[in-house]
């Protein structure tokens, strides 16, 4: 063989491997995110989840105290009781509009 070819064989070879390392640790970096991806995802959604069921848990709460303050002529624990209720739906709503932006970011992400 002569020296040209030896050379040629040694830059192809120096070449691949270099773009095979550079390949290689790339995608492990892209298996790394979409890890980190899919944990927040499944975060925000469990945080979502818990939020509605307090929210739930206010306003029938709210309504509770509402019905026993009716029922004893008690006005401070039907103030209390609305004031639950409102906090409560306030929270669901905004759960609501917090799931439509996650929607829409869980589709600009590519999940």
């Amino acid at each position: 063989m002569n020296n040209n070819t030896i050379i040629a064989i040694v830059a192809t070879l120096v070449i691949a491997g270099g773009i095979g390392y550079t390949v290689g640790k790339n995608s492990v970096n892209v298996g790394a995110l979409t890890k980190e991806k899919q944990d927040s995802i499944v975060m925000m959604k469990k945080q979502a989840s818990d939020i509605k069921q307090m929210s739930e848990m206010m306003k029938s709460g709210g309504l509770a105290m509402q019905e026993l303050g009716e029922k004893y002529k008690d006005d401070m624990m039907m103030s209390k009781g609305k004031d639950l209720e409102m906090v409560g739906q306030k929270y669901m709503n905004e759960d609501k509009e917090a799931t439509r932006s996650n929607g829409a970011m869980n589709q600009l992400m590519g999940n």
